[in-house]
């Protein structure tokens, strides 16, 4: 049906063009939050592997010895306002309270503080006044133009250089191509090797000129999800798994699990942010058990959900063997372009 739409994708487009032609004449205005901003985005709905790439950015800059706060609207959380996630040293708030994808950076990312806020500007500027922090990262910060950025990273996936589809209805695109004149650097994921990167990143070139780097997602542990411990990734090559998922590309975590060899016999998939009920997580514990598999597996971003005080979560997780799989983004090619782009910052 969504070729039907097609006319409306032209009326989104129009107004997408509009308001960010209010703001680059000053109609509309960004807003400084008094220490640099790097904003990670997309133009796209749906997963291109974003959180992956915020993470490898704070990283690198704690490592540089910068204090370092990712701000994030908390999509789908059940609170509102400017919520802590992480003070850099303990984690605050749970998945339901601030959203799945900052509760797992903040999981993640020792040192760095995690803020949730719908107005960015406000969180970001409560995360300076009250932590110190010297920059903040804006996680899916691309549309949000209220807050002013010194860089703005966008994140495409392979598939998407090679087909970009159209605008939202009809298709998946949040904005015209022509917007990535507004970024520093692009960065292309879902590279499989150097050979595909390359390929990206020439067909990029259809359009823009803007910087590009190439990255690839590569399994970092393979965890239980009840108590963190990892498994040995060489010890799972034959082993046979159920998979669920509630992410924007659940093909993505599918193809993730078989480049370690996994034999997936069957892969249950949800909504984006699917919240779990008492009797869908039975239902997997039934169809685990009936499928006779080695492991139950589902993504670091389920986990962040089902890892919270509800007794039904607790009871899922203390009942049946669940793993997860944690997942990094690497730099196949273009080291020297981000390393730029930070010591700008």
């Amino acid at each position: 049906m969504r070729p039907l739409l097609l006319p409306l994708s032209y009326v989104f487009g129009a107004g997408v063009v509009i308001r960010n032609w209010f703001f680059d004449i000053g109609m509309l205005r960004s807003q400084s939050v008094g220490v640099p901003v790097i904003s990670v985005g997309n133009i796209s709905a749906g997963g291109v592997g974003k959180t992956p790439f915020v993470e490898l950015l704070v990283r690198r800059l704690i490592h540089k010895g910068r204090k370092v706060a990712v701000v994030s609207r908390g999509y789908k959380r059940a609170t509102s306002g400017t919520l802590v996630v992480s003070n850099g040293t303990v984690r605050c708030a749970e998945a339901s309270e601030s959203g799945d994808e900052p509760a797992q950076m903040a999981a993640k990312l020792e040192g760095a503080v995690v803020v949730v806020d719908e107005q960015r500007v406000r969180g970001a500027r409560y995360a300076v006044s009250t932590f110190g922090v010297n920059v903040v990262v804006l996680d899916d910060g691309f549309q949000h133009r209220y807050i002013r950025r010194d860089a703005d990273v966008v994140i495409l996936s392979a598939e998407e250089v090679r087909d970009p589809g159209r605008l939202l209805p009809a298709g998946n695109r949040r904005e015209p191509l022509s917007s990535l004149r507004r970024t520093s650097l692009i960065a292309v994921s879902r590279c499989a090797n150097v050979e595909h990167s390359e390929e990206a990143l020439r067909l990029l070139r259809r359009w823009t000129d803007k910087p590009a780097i190439g990255l690839t997602t590569k399994v970092s542990a393979f965890r239980k999800a009840s108590t963190r411990f990892s498994v040995d990734l060489g010890g799972l090559k034959g082993k046979t798994a159920m998979a669920f998922s509630g992410i924007g590309n659940p093909e993505s975590f599918e193809k993730t699990l078989r480049s370690i060899g996994l034999d997936v016999r069957k892969h249950v998939a949800f909504s984006d942010h699917h919240a779990y009920t008492q009797s869908e997580l039975a239902e997997l514990e039934n169809m685990a058990r009936e499928s006779r598999v080695d492991f139950l597996v589902t993504t670091e971003k389920d986990v962040a959900r089902l890892d919270s005080k509800s007794e039904v979560h607790k009871a899922f997780l203390e009942t049946i063997a669940l793993y997860y799989v944690e997942i990094e983004q690497t730099i196949l090619q273009g080291e020297s372009l981000l390393n730029d782009l930070l010591e700008r910052i």
